[in-house]
């Protein structure tokens, strides 16, 4: 994405497409019952999901990408959201987390996965970080198709000039992420494919404290 691209994605996801991130949001809360602790938004663009989960739970939140102009862009969006007490923004890359091992309850990113090139030193270095016990749901989608539905109509009214910003990433089958999280050395995983996307979950073994 360009920088001249960011104040429109923006606005939209912030907009149009925050019935997304509160989808998934509340998606998270229900499969793993984390709403208190440490979490971690890897990959975080803007910060969409990780704030998302902020207007639910009592979670701390460190978001992390390795764009500038996205982390400056999720540092305004966190203070829009009053949330400046309880998140920061740090920059780095998901196969190289700057961050000391067992520090996250749970650990999420929405968008970003296609993009990760060394999927089994990003998987690891996510197990790394968490907790004993601790969660990881990473992955993708739009939501449900209801959702889906509704954003569509929504963005062609509001915004007839969006268009998807360049190649789309290479859309990965679940094969490939079950090898990478067995490469990992992760023994239990699941990898969901459904209506509302790809979703990748597993717990780091140890009890949650």
């Amino acid at each position: 994405m360009q920088p001249s691209d960011v104040p429109l994605y923006n606005e939209v996801a912030l907009g149009v497409n925050a019935p997304i991130y509160a989808y998934y949001a509340r998606q998270i809360v229900e499969r793993t019952g984390i709403v208190r602790g440490r979490c971690l938004d890897i990959g975080c663009g803007g910060g969409y999901l990780g704030l998302a989960l902020s207007t639910i739970t009592e979670m701390e939140f460190v978001f992390c990408d390795q764009s500038t102009e996205m982390l400056a862009c999720a540092e305004a969006n966190i203070h829009r959201f009053d949330c400046t007490a309880r998140a920061r923004t740090l920059p780095g890359r998901v196969q190289a987390i700057p961050l000391a091992e067992g520090t996250f309850d749970l650990v999420v990113s929405r968008g970003s996965i296609p993009f990760w090139e060394d999927l089994p030193a990003a998987f690891a270095e996510i197990y790394r970080v968490l907790r004993p016990g601790g969660q990881a749901y990473v992955g993708g989608g739009l939501g449900d198709p209801a959702t889906r539905a509704m954003i569509e109509q929504q963005r062609q009214l509001a915004y007839p000039q969006w268009k998807s910003k360049g190649p789309r990433p290479p859309r990965h089958d679940n094969a490939l992420y079950s090898d990478a999280l067995t490469q990992a050395g992760i023994q239990s995983f699941t990898v969901n494919r459904s209506d509302d996307g790809l979703w990748i979950r597993f717990t780091k073994e140890g009890a949650r404290r």
